[in-house]
């Protein structure tokens, strides 16, 4: 039971590092843009069509 509860502590505290690491990784690479897409695309032009996306994103 004790070596369960080691390999458990172990486990989490590395899953926490990994997901900090990438946290930290999505933080400082500027070089990539995280940009919320909208849903309703007109596949014509493939600009937003009447969705609620934020207005102040340009359309594509």
């Amino acid at each position: 039971m004790k070596t369960l509860l080691i390999v458990l502590i172990i486990a989490a505290v590395a899953v926490g590092l990994m997901m900090a690491a990438l946290g930290l990784k999505m933080l400082l690479h500027r070089e990539h843009e995280f940009r919320r897409p909208c849903a309703n695309a007109d596949p014509k032009t493939g600009r937003c069509a009447n969705c609620t996306c934020d207005k102040k994103i340009k359309n594509r």
